[in-house]
């Protein structure tokens, strides 16, 4: 036993190695000139403009040939260092397949150097990442497989920019994307969020094929965990957190826009009803951060920016465009966005709450609401409407959401809002640091093992948007 656990972390050691061998050198001033751009007081347009082209770029230098993996600065998950790499790229599809489709960045020429285009690289990644024989291939699927979640982001990519390149690929291409994709909705999956990943491929399979059977069966479980006021337990058990945000009403917002009829009523509904509460959780210095999965915190205005899509009017559009301003201002300007990615924590890089699932690329998932941005129909709906103040710049507050038990309480003298769990009691505020102790351990068996901080995490009674945990251990 003791024999194969070293020849295990003997293997991830040179596996880790060579991801690192394949990290891109830095590019000097690149993150200070992102920040000096975004934080400045430049027009909107103009500062995601920026944006934009740093996440493009950033794919592009970090990619492999085939551009079927990415590689990052940062630290492992416990999967194989081939997944985190493979999430490098397949974070990044969407947002590339959304910069592809938008009119507004079609005069940005992004060419690497080889002088292969955006759309080049894109049909690259999906045609080498699903062909079985291929050496980019992204590999078959087992259950529970976090290629599954992977497949989501592919599924979604190659929709969005389907009238651009689906038609491009040929008929043996477009037959392995259906395969490996169908493999990717055929395995076992973890019973919460997993649904959407899940019910996204089958929507997306059922866009590109009309004889592709539509299986609802993940769906209906998905409803089946709403407890109401736009809220979802993230499985059984009552777990609410922002994957209500960046998960659940982002997907359930493509599931509607990739098939029109499906659902649609309950699914705008819904996010009117979570965005009505949710938008006063946010301040310009942050938001009241509780639950896992801190480093995708630059998504968290995705539910707001999708209801401006479904067009319930359940938010201004300009508090929402305030919002996701106000979010990637804080975030940037305190080097939150570093290599080419966010962090791995809610500003810096902080290894004592990073979950043991998130490696290098995974904080990509934070770009889901720019990619929402970009979605936009027309410039009049986000990006060139005037801001309007937040709640909290308004006036002080004090709400419930009942199905949940939780109150946001905001003052705005102080610009602070804080939630507090009507049905937790107070424990201590206890930090566990990510310690010599943790580091030996992870150099000797070549997982991470970084510290849970579960209770601070997800029992706490109270949470301020007054960061208590900023700086690095």
């Amino acid at each position: 036993m003791i024999v194969e656990r070293l020849k295990l972390s003997l293997k991830r050691y040179k596996d880790g190695r060579l991801y690192k061998s394949r990290i891109p050198p830095k590019q000097s001033g690149w993150d200070e000139n992102l920040k000096n751009v975004f934080c400045s007081d430049e027009p909107f347009e103009k500062r995601v403009r920026h944006l934009v082209i740093y996440f493009t770029n950033s794919w592009i230098r970090s990619t492999c040939s085939d551009r079927t993996r990415a590689y990052f600065h940062g630290a492992f998950s416990y999967n194989d260092r081939d997944i985190d790499a493979i999430e490098g790229t397949t974070r990044f599809l969407p947002f590339i397949a959304s910069v592809l489709t938008n009119s507004i960045y079609s005069d940005i020429e992004y060419v690497d150097k080889e002088n292969n285009s955006l759309e080049a690289m894109f049909i690259s990644a999906i045609v080498n990442g699903t062909n079985p024989y291929s050496t980019g291939y992204w590999g078959e699927i087992e259950d529970y497989s976090q290629l599954i979640c992977e497949g989501a982001d592919v599924a979604l990519a190659v929709w969005i920019a389907r009238d651009r390149v689906f038609s491009q690929l040929s008929s043996k291409e477009k037959s392995n994307l259906i395969v490996w994709l169908r493999k990717c909705a055929s395995k076992k999956i973890v019973d919460n969020n997993w649904h959407l990943f899940r019910q996204t491929i089958q929507l997306v399979l059922s866009s590109l094929d009309k004889n592709e059977d539509s299986n609802v069966s993940s769906y209906e479980r998905i409803k089946s965990l709403y407890v109401g006021e736009g809220w979802f337990s993230d499985g059984d058990g009552g777990h609410f957190d922002f994957y209500n945000a960046w998960a659940f009403h982002y997907s359930l917002f493509w599931f509607t826009e990739i098939d029109e009829n499906f659902d649609r009523n309950f699914i705008s509904e819904v996010n009117s009803q979570f965005c009505q509460t949710y938008q006063k959780l946010f301040t310009l210095r942050g938001f009241p951060i509780f639950g896992r999965s801190h480093c995708y915190r630059t998504a968290a205005s995705s539910p707001l920016l999708a209801s401006v899509l479904l067009k319930n009017g359940a938010v201004e559009n300009g508090r929402v465009k305030r919002v996701f301003d106000q979010i990637w201002r804080f975030v940037i300007g305190n080097d939150g966005v570093a290599g080419g990615v966010p962090t791995q924590g809610y500003v810096k890089k902080d290894l004592r709450f990073l979950d043991e699932y998130s490696g290098p690329a995974s904080s990509l998932w934070g770009l889901r609401s720019l990619i929402l941005l970009l979605h936009q129909k027309s410039n009049s709906e986000v990006l060139n409407v005037p801001d309007k103040p937040l709640a909290i710049e308004i006036s002080d507050y004090n709400l419930k959401i009942n199905s949940i038990r939780l109150k946001i309480i905001g003052n705005k003298e102080q610009g602070i809002v804080s939630v507090d769990w009507l049905d937790r009691k107070p424990i201590p505020k206890l930090i566990e640091n990510y310690s010599l102790k943790h580091k030996f351990k992870a150099a000797l068996s070549q997982r991470p093992q970084r510290p849970k901080n579960s209770n601070y995490k997800n029992k706490l009674k109270c949470y301020s948007s007054v960061y208590p945990f900023h700086e690095e251990k």
